[in-house]
């Protein structure tokens, strides 16, 4: 009897050592499996951080773009300026200029009044307009400026009604000479109509001018840009 016992406790006993085993062996294999999951989780948590980042960009730029798509410019319409009210022009260029002299190249200008005497350049100014030319003067007294980057737009009761065209190219004016735009000048005839006044400049959005570009509000360059009104 006590033999059968220990032979039947043996059997139980290897019974026990084999289930161990088993449990042992599965341990592993769910610890494995816990390993995996652990590690795909951080991978997924890594995945959306950087698609949050990404987002954020995203939503950044078109908050930059609905900025510039919905900042206020002004409603330009057709119409002719006399002598009188450029030789004013010309006086208020002159006096605002004087004024500015000693001012930091980066200065901010912003004068976009009616009388067409916009500066959107450090040197270059509308010295005169006329319902059929503008004339544009280079008031550096040392520096000469090459005028290939400026455009020509159509405006028709505010609506540009084709897209812009360059000033003639290689126009560069010495320093204090001027030169005049007509609307049936090479370059600008790709745009319909004879009659042109130079109205303001442009930088899409915010933005200044410095001495020799245009920089957006991030202060990236932008293209020099004015608009200039053709009437039929």
């Amino acid at each position: 009897m006590a033999q059968l016992k220990n032979e039947q406790l043996l059997i139980e006993n290897s019974q026990l050592k084999t289930a161990l085993g088993n449990l042992s062996q599965e341990f592993k294999i769910l610890k494995l499996k816990l390993g995996m999951v652990q590690e795909n989780r951080e991978h997924l948590e890594t995945q959306l951080s950087e698609i949050k980042a990404e987002n954020e960009e995203l939503k950044e730029t078109v908050e930059n773009l609905s900025e510039r798509l919905t900042a206020d410019t002004p409603i330009l319409s057709p119409r002719s300026v006399d002598d009188s009210v450029s030789e004013q022009s010309c006086d208020m260029e002159s006096t605002r200029s004087s004024k500015k002299i000693g001012q930091e190249e980066n200065e901010f200008y912003t004068e976009t009044g009616p009388d067409f005497d916009s500066r959107w350049y450090k040197n270059i100014s509308i010295s005169k307009t006329h319902p059929d030319y503008v004339v544009l003067k280079n008031n550096s007294r040392d520096m000469h400026q090459c005028l290939d980057d400026f455009l020509f737009s159509r405006i028709v009761d505010g609506v540009a009604t084709v897209t812009v065209a360059p000033l003639p190219l290689g126009i560069i004016l010495a320093p204090e000479s001027e030169f005049t735009v007509h609307a049936g000048t090479v370059g600008a005839t790709e745009i319909p109509g004879r009659r042109c006044v130079l109205h303001r400049y442009s930088t899409f959005g915010r933005g200044k001018v410095t001495e020799n570009i245009i920089l957006d509000e991030r202060g990236k360059e932008t293209a020099n840009h004015v608009l200039c009104v053709f009437q039929e």
